[in-house]
């Protein structure tokens, strides 16, 4: 009888060991820190500075002029395919009689590619505005992560979102939202929105807030931080980008409204907040919008406002954060 029972455990003790070396061998991430600061790395100044004089040397992009939005379309699909993208238009209805389209480019994963993550930022701007950092640099960051993932494989599908009209009520990711509740074949797990990424000061008394809440929400007073936005739901996302930076941008500052934001009116002023509304997990990394920005919605919101130093270190904690939640394989990226 013990000879039996001992025969039986040798077996079942094989059988996990096997198991166990079967779901090690089946895993496809394989980030190590190197890896992440070599992919971050490729994300500088200059391509930045690069990235964003050429969009906004095409002027403003204002969802009620047919010719702005088309141009500025145009351009982006451009941008992508050079970048070996196939990129699709969306249909978000029409304003002012103007057709408006977010745009989309995509990664597919190579395990669960019905499973999405999103980067997004709008595009269009204010009228009369060139808008650099609403949202240029948001747009820039979408590019930017596009162009240093690209020969990177994720276990999940990545998705590169371009959003139309969010300056006229955020009518472009509700469109994308509503597509997302339809389709029954893929599950979108959240978004990371990228809305206004360059501006930064250390001048003292910079930082504005809407209110200010000793230790529940209190803002700095000087800006030079990025704000993490996130509603209570969408905390292990923030939690995760935050970690990211500590670990791979830990000179970036920023202040965390994860899981609070979701209490301001204020936090919710762009397409993250579509998200939010239909329960999908959604973070908005900002430099605080016009509550720093003395530029915010003028035509003095140029290219030389631009910090370009704070701006692409918020575009590497990004990728650092997408390389983790997609689960990319980087052990063959050229």
């Amino acid at each position: 009888m013990l000879a039996k029972k001992t025969h039986w455990l040798l077996v079942t003790n094989t059988l996990l060991c096997f198991l166990l070396i079967c779901l090690c061998g089946c895993s496809t991430t394989r980030i190590s820190p190197a890896n992440v600061r070599e992919v971050i790395s490729r994300i500088t100044q200059k391509d930045c500075q690069g990235q964003l004089k050429k969009l906004v040397e095409l002027g403003p992009r204002f969802s009620g002029d047919a010719d702005q939005t088309e141009t500025t379309l145009s351009y982006l699909e451009n941008r992508l395919k050079t970048m070996g993208y196939t990129t699709y238009r969306e249909s978000a209805g029409q304003w002012l009689g103007v057709d408006q389209y977010n745009l989309m480019a995509e990664i597919r994963g190579s395990i669960s590619p019905e499973i999405v993550i999103e980067l997004g930022a709008h595009y269009d701007t204010v009228k009369n505005c060139v808008g650099a950092d609403d949202n240029g640099t948001g747009v820039v960051g979408v590019l930017e992560a596009a162009r240093v993932l690209k020969n990177a494989v994720p276990a999940k599908t990545v998705r590169f979102c371009f959003f139309a009209a969010e300056e006229i009520g955020i009518i472009g990711s509700r469109a994308h939202v509503d597509r997302i509740a339809e389709n029954k074949q893929t599950s979108v797990e959240g978004l990371i929105n990228l809305e206004m990424i360059g501006y930064s000061t250390n001048q003292p008394n910079s930082q504005n807030a809407p209110i200010r809440i000793p230790i529940l929400a209190s803002l700095p007073r000087e800006g030079n931080f990025i704000l993490v936005a996130g509603n209570f739901s969408s905390g292990d996302l923030g939690n995760r980008f935050e970690s990211n930076i500590r670990r791979f941008v830990p000179d970036l500052d920023f202040y965390s409204a994860n899981r609070i934001a979701g209490f301001f009116r204020d936090a919710a002023r762009s397409d993250h907040s579509n998200y939010w509304d239909s329960d999908i997990k959604s973070i908005m990394l900002t430099d605080t919008a016009n509550f720093r920005n003395p530029n915010y919605h003028q035509p003095s919101d140029t290219y030389d406002t631009i910090n370009f130093d704070f701006m692409s270190k918020v575009i590497q904690a990004t990728v650092a954060t997408m390389l983790e939640w997609g689960e990319f394989n980087l052990e063959h990226t050229p």
